[in-house]
């Protein structure tokens, strides 16, 4: 009986290389891209020289390409990604605008207004909003006065 190995990204039972000792990916070429990714994926959780070395990479790249130019160059290379964006965007602005018809009719949650001219005594009133969509429709009456050293 031919010994096999269980690849760990697409479970399939193949036999191993001989020249590859604990092997634990077949040869297809996606199993071993992810056998490469989670490779760095652990360089990077436990080796601090690779984890650094890394960021710094990053860190050249983006100094290199700034978003903006990189944003730009993906549009240029990618329509359906700006035409699928442009007609995600009408559907959110027609949502946003249908809102807005909405809003007199949900509650508001408090409804207490100010009327910031005071009087000619210095009084202030909090007056309840005569609305049947308000939540906390209180009234205070507050008696403000300048105090003199």
């Amino acid at each position: 009986m031919i010994p096999t190995i269980t690849c760990l990204h697409c479970c399939k039972s193949v036999p191993p290389n001989p020249r590859i000792k604990n092997q634990k990916y077949c040869s297809f070429k996606e199993c071993q891209r992810a056998r490469k990714r989670s490779w760095k994926k652990e360089q990077y959780r436990n080796n601090r020289s690779y984890r650094q070395k890394h960021l710094e990479i990053q860190k050249l790249w983006s100094k290199k390409r700034p978003g903006y130019q990189y944003q730009r160059e993906y549009r240029e290379k990618h329509p359906e990604y700006v035409e699928r964006n442009r007609e995600l965007q009408r559907n959110r602005t027609e949502k946003q605008q249908q809102s807005r018809q909405i809003v007199p009719l949900l509650k508001i949650v408090n409804g207490n207004s100010i009327f910031t001219r005071p009087a000619d005594d210095g009084t202030y009133a909090l007056m309840q909003v005569n609305e049947g969509n308000i939540v906390n429709g209180n009234a205070i009456m507050v008696r403000m006065q300048i105090l003199s050293w």
